[in-house]
């Protein structure tokens, strides 16, 4: 472009050039702008007469059609179309300016910015970084069962696990702290797979106990599965119903227990499991409750929940229930605890509640869980068979293990300084790392320590 035809077209009102370049593109010309372009030029000059000329083509002709119809747009010959535009231009300005014009990519960039190309939006939950680092993590039981989860605790026949699932379910459905820790009221839906009389009366003897009704625990008297679109819906109905008679939300879905609430598949099948953790996923979903599955353990008590690992991946908390010796005391271990720090393991006894007497004259009872914490007597499932352990060399096995399962860096140093920590006295400490490592129990590399759990450990 030369520089006489450049200041000619710098000379064209920003409305004028506009209406130009539209009109020989032919994209329609709004009457907005002709007129702009009419205010912004001296009608007697050529610039003038040729925005007056760009009004007359589009005041009155309100129906695009007339543009095909006067040869000014062709879908057959738009070559021949777009000429016959120019030349409505041509008769006020040179051809040469006409084309400086239409070339100034600057000015046409400026005035018709181009679009950004359209971006399909994903439906999944994004965010950026460290954002909603200090959202509030909300439980059903503070530090014990979080909101909205999909949480477990398991145990052997006769460890007292669905003694403390009632427990559980009855504090919260009553709104009373257990073990100290505050709870989140609301309704309770228990599944009652095993069936039987057991679970109304342990709710019967928490009810004694405690001095007051559990009017916000449901039971379901029959096991539910969660393997099946139909029966996963008729809980949600449930939820709802149970929210609309008592004015409370759900916040409790008590599973008990997984082996008769599966359908009659297979446990140790990834496909199975991942079907029934699909179907629990939706009742959380849908009811906002946390789900507490009661499941047992495997042949060896060792190596945790029996059936299928996928399951206790997908937990966001998982609890190991044991029996402490013969007496009437459960033992509670936190093997998982997804997005916090687990709570320590601690025994917890067990009452018994005298509830009726029967037609032969003999006195009905039950147990309740005393949530009352104290130290286990017993060592922790995973030490079990280990000889010669003592306490500290369980608070240091332990002390490496709750690290590693929260990420966090673990040497020796800093091992010493937790036992320190709590009081421990840390002469002997050398000594007691080396048994652990020489059980099997503790891989030291370098400074570096890990645990060698004789079950797997999920972070």
């Amino acid at each position: 472009m030369s520089h006489v035809l450049k200041e000619k077209v710098n000379q064209w009102p920003d409305p004028l050039f506009s209406c130009v370049y539209l009109w020989v593109n032919g994209h329609p010309v709004k009457k907005e702008l002709a007129a702009a372009a009419i205010l912004q030029t001296d009608p007697k000059t050529p610039l003038g007469e040729l925005a007056i000329k760009m009004r007359s083509m589009v005041i009155g002709k309100e129906d695009p059609g007339w543009l095909v119809e006067s040869g000014y747009q062709s879908s057959k010959e738009p070559d021949k179309a777009q000429q016959k535009r120019k030349s409505v231009v041509l008769e006020f300005i040179g051809d040469d300016e006409l084309t400086a014009a239409l070339s100034d990519s600057g000015r046409i960039n400026k005035l018709f910015p181009p679009e950004a190309p359209a971006i399909k939006r994903t439906r999944l939950p994004l965010s950026i970084g460290s954002s909603g680092f200090d959202a509030r993590q909300d439980y059903v039981i503070k530090h014990m069962l979080p909101a909205q989860s999909l949480c477990s605790i398991y145990g052997p026949s006769g460890s007292y696990k669905s003694f403390l699932a009632v427990s559980w379910a009855c504090h919260i459905a009553a709104g009373a702290s257990w073990s100290g820790k505050k709870v989140e009221r609301g309704a309770v839906l228990y599944v009652v797979g095993e069936g039987g009389v057991g679970v109304p009366r342990r709710i019967k003897a928490w009810e004694q106990v405690h001095g007051q009704e559990v009017d916000n625990l449901w039971l379901v008297n029959r096991p539910v599965f969660p393997v099946r679109e139909s029966e996963v819906s008729e809980v949600i109905l449930a939820a709802r119903q149970i929210t609309a008679e008592c004015a409370m939300p759900v916040r409790l879905v008590v599973i008990d227990t997984l082996a008769r609430c599966f359908g009659g598949n297979d446990e140790n099948d990834a496909r199975d499991m991942g079907a029934f953790i699909e179907g629990c996923d939706v009742i959380k979903q849908k009811t906002g409750a946390t789900v507490l599955v009661v499941h047992h353990s495997g042949k060896d008590e060792t190596k945790g929940a029996r059936g299928s690992s996928s399951f206790r991946a997908a937990l966001d908390a998982e609890f190991n229930v044991k029996r402490e010796g013969e007496g009437q005391a459960l033992i509670l271990s936190c093997t998982k605890m997804k997005d916090a720090e687990e709570p320590e393991r601690k025994a917890y006894d067990l009452r018994t509640a005298e509830l009726y007497t029967d037609e032969d004259g003999e006195m009905v009872c039950s147990l309740v869980v005393r949530d009352v914490p104290r130290e286990a007597k017993e060592v922790d499932p995973e030490l079990a068979g280990v000889e010669k352990l003592t306490d500290n060399h369980m608070a240091l096995w332990q002390a490496i293990r709750s690290r590693i399962a929260r990420g966090e860096p673990c040497n020796r140093a800093i091992i010493r300084d937790d036992l320190k920590a709590t009081g421990i006295n840390t002469k002997h400490f050398t000594r007691w790392l080396q048994k652990l490592i020489d059980d099997g129990l503790v891989i030291q590399d370098g400074d570096l320590l890990t645990v060698k759990s004789l079950r797997e450990v999920d972070n």
